[in-house]
């Protein structure tokens, strides 16, 4: 894994913390969180309006989506969205819906098709893969409509270190995304992603607030207890440092190999092997660097209830032998099924099912519970401004 000098730094400071009682990086005192935050509704209406809909936000791979025609619908924050390789070769984020009468192209789902064109199941209005209308069966009947203003209306989109960018309003600006990422920016190209394979995805709909999920993975303080009987053993002590970026945090844990890494000069320190590495890109993003494979996962609420849950993992090549494409199979059924699903989810879920019986009014937040203290803080700061 590349070692770019803020990754450098905190890998330094994981090892130096190693044999210490504490990080320098904790808070000075504990602090509290108000439960509100995970289920009321205007909360989540000013998420949604103010941060979700304002920034951009990652939608997954690019190499999802392999050559032209290739796309793939999918409902988020209440927006129909096909997402298309044109013939050209660009993604384009449209609005899933005809510009006639606003019928839905492709009915939502969670698997990539292919098309050459795009048409409406109720009156076969055709468009391009840019969205261009194309077709009007009964052309004649619309004497004064202007196709070119008839096109389905695109969302601003980047493609950024083999991810796909988006701002999910028509008028917004094209997003940019390295000043959005700042310093994150440069971990990601240092990282090499651009040339990684997207393996496979998994999509769920689970019964808990997004913040829940985002909380459990940006502290480790649950692994020993929460993980005992899956992963808990590949971190023994839960050591771990990290640093905010601006809205987004870096989260560097401590494997059961790091103790090697000391003998080591530093141009053979593995942050794979050593550590994993996690960047919880603001809002709802988190890239996990597992030894030899990288999870994405994007949280979008459905309501304050409801989270859409993605992970998508991708390699650093596609599998170049059945045994190595197993290995993979094997690891995402591991990480997604018996961590993610089977853990992490489940608990969100539990808490969540249990906001309503009053036994917390507000949640408490330890010092190295820092991570969570600072997510809510930006959020909150958001979605309270004029």
């Amino acid at each position: 894994m590349g070692l770019n000098p803020p990754i450098l730094g905190l890998f330094r400071r994981l090892l130096a913390e190693r044999d210490q009682s504490e990080g320098a990086d904790w808070d000075a005192t504990d602090s509290e969180l108000d439960c509100a935050v995970y289920h009321d509704p205007d909360i989540h209406r000013r998420e949604v309006d103010r941060v979700f809909r304002r920034m951009p936000l990652c939608l997954g791979r690019a190499d999802q989506l392999p050559e032209p025609g290739s796309m793939i619908a999918r409902d988020l924050l209440g927006l129909p969205l096909l997402i298309v390789r044109d013939r050209g070769g660009e993604i384009r984020v449209l609005l899933n819906v005809c510009r006639h009468r606003g019928a839905r192209l492709l009915e939502a789902q969670e698997t990539v098709c292919r098309q050459s064109t795009l048409s409406c199941p109720y009156h076969a209005w055709t468009y391009e893969l840019d969205g261009a209308l194309r077709g009007i069966p009964g052309a004649e009947g619309f004497p004064c409509l202007q196709r070119a203003e008839r096109g389905l209306r695109q969302l601003p989109s980047a493609v950024r270190h083999g991810f796909i960018w988006a701002v999910l309003d028509p008028q917004a600006s094209a997003p940019d995304v390295a000043g959005f990422l700042g310093d994150i920016d440069r971990d990601l190209a240092s990282l090499g992603l651009e040339g990684h394979h997207f393996f496979r995805q998994r999509v769920q709909r689970r019964a808990c607030n997004w913040k829940l999920v985002m909380d459990a993975f940006q502290e480790v303080y649950h692994i020993r207890r929460l993980h005992a009987g899956s992963i808990a053993g590949y971190f023994p002590g839960s050591r771990f440092t990290a640093e905010g970026e601006g809205l987004h945090t870096r989260i560097l844990v401590g494997r059961e190999l790091l103790a090697q890494a000391q003998d080591l000069p530093e141009d053979q320190w593995d942050v794979r092997c050593h550590a994993t590495l996690t960047h919880a890109i603001f809002p709802n993003s988190l890239i996990i660097y597992h030894p030899d494979f990288t999870s994405h996962l994007g949280l979008f609420p459905t309501d304050p209830g409801e989270v859409l849950f993605v992970h998508s993992l991708f390699t650093p090549h596609a599998p170049r032998s059945e045994k190595e494409r197993a290995h993979w199979e094997r690891s995402f059924d591991l990480i997604d099924g018996s961590v993610f699903s089977a853990e992490d989810l489940r608990i969100s879920e539990q808490i969540q099912s249990a906001l309503g019986a009053g036994a917390n009014q507000r949640f408490a937040l330890g010092r190295f519970e820092q991570n969570l203290r600072r997510f809510h803080e930006h959020l909150a700061a958001l979605i309270n401004r004029d």
